[in-house]
């Protein structure tokens, strides 16, 4: 039904219908009930209805499609999110939403329950998992709330989609021996400083890549992570830049450096220092030809790196979750690798690595033999 609303003017009630044009633009029409305000509220309503029913078939507020109201929405939340945010948006929006609804050449005053279903039963039946089909879902609820927010819409037909289930997330993670092997392989490589930041530290893609020496102290032996290095969207291009803005504020964090990791640093701050004709914008880690790395190129290489030297291959981020594995296997208690890790909250590193916690397992099995 189309989307309306009564309004006083001048002493009468007025019917105001949320119409849009043939270019998706809204265009309010104002329809005179000839009813004075006082007294006539009831009855101005049940014009409302009906003149909101009599306009729901006409080819005046055929509407504006989904799809183009998801585009709107998408420019809406730009300045909203984080550019990292912002990009999983638009992949979603632009390379999946619009496509199927543009074809269906759905309103959005006509969406339905079943069109969002066999939307996401189409996305499942191409291969994409649970989870992915959970984000998709995520930004249409997000969209269809905004809608009946501003009255484009009486409500979120997403709210009574049967949503796929999501799957328990368990992480890939290096065992010791493995970690050892990798470092060991990559020795004299550019990614062999990267890697072995992300293994000792557990630190995220953006992280690693976005630690300055502005950010080393060497005389308190501290690295501050307040740094990363993203893609983003400038002038319908994208780009790479820095940022002093972190995924949330657990993940500012002040880690140790040992003995061992000062010595490569100074060694690699010696290394740089010798090299003329290249800025490095103070970045500590720096790709073959003395620019800051691109989070991409940085993926794919270790990528090819792992294949080529016939080692499992795991993502960048398993490096994170090797990190983590390798401290609660040597009985670190779980809120101390939450902030070693700069994790929100408790649960969250409860989440990811309960099952890997040994202590308690051997308190359990304690009990269990005394009783």
């Amino acid at each position: 039904m189309i989307a309306g609303h009564l309004q006083q003017k001048k002493g009468y009630w007025y019917v105001v219908l949320n119409l849009y044009n043939e270019q998706g633009k809204r265009k309010p029409k104002w329809i005179a009930t000839h009813l004075p305000v006082q007294g006539n509220k009831h009855r101005a309503e049940e014009l409302l209805l009906q003149t909101r029913q009599q306009y729901a078939n006409s080819r005046e507020c055929s509407g504006l499609l989904f799809a183009d109201y998801m585009l709107q929405w998408l420019e809406k939340m730009r300045p909203k999110v984080s550019p990292t945010t912002y990009h999983g948006y638009r992949y979603n929006v632009e390379r999946g939403i619009c496509p199927y609804f543009q074809e269906r050449h759905i309103t959005l005053a006509k969406l339905r329950a079943m069109d969002l279903e066999q939307f996401y039963a189409q996305l499942q039946n191409q291969g994409l998992s649970a989870n992915t089909v959970i984000h998709y879902h995520a930004n249409i609820h997000k969209a269809l709330r905004d809608a009946v927010r501003l009255d484009l819409v009486d409500r979120n037909v997403a709210e009574l989609v049967e949503r796929p289930t999501k799957a328990d997330y368990i992480p890939d993670y290096y065992s010791l021996r493995e970690a050892n092997e990798l470092l060991e392989k990559l020795c004299g490589h550019w990614l062999w400083l990267p890697v072995m930041l992300s293994l000792f530290y557990g630190l995220r893609r953006s992280e690693v890549l976005g630690l300055q020496w502005r950010s080393v102290d060497f005389n308190n032996n501290t690295i501050l992570i307040q740094h990363t290095r993203i893609h983003q969207e400038t002038d319908g291009r994208e780009t790479v830049a820095g940022r002093d803005i972190l995924k949330r504020k657990s993940s500012y964090r002040t880690l140790p450096i040992t003995e061992q990791i000062k010595a490569v640093l100074l060694a690699e701050k010696e290394r740089q220092s010798k090299i003329k004709d290249f800025v490095s914008e103070d970045y500590v880690c720096l790709n073959p030809n003395g620019a800051p790395i691109s989070p991409n190129y940085y993926s794919q290489c270790f990528k090819k790196f792992l294949r080529e030297h016939g080692l499992r291959e795991v993502r960048l981020h398993d490096l994170r979750h090797t990190c983590a594995s390798l401290l609660i296997q040597n009985r670190t208690p779980l809120i101390e690798v939450q902030q070693w890790l700069g994790h929100s909250t408790l649960e969250t590193t409860a989440n990811l690595y309960a099952h890997l916690e040994y202590e308690t397992k051997l308190n359990s099995a304690e009990t269990l033999k005394k009783i």
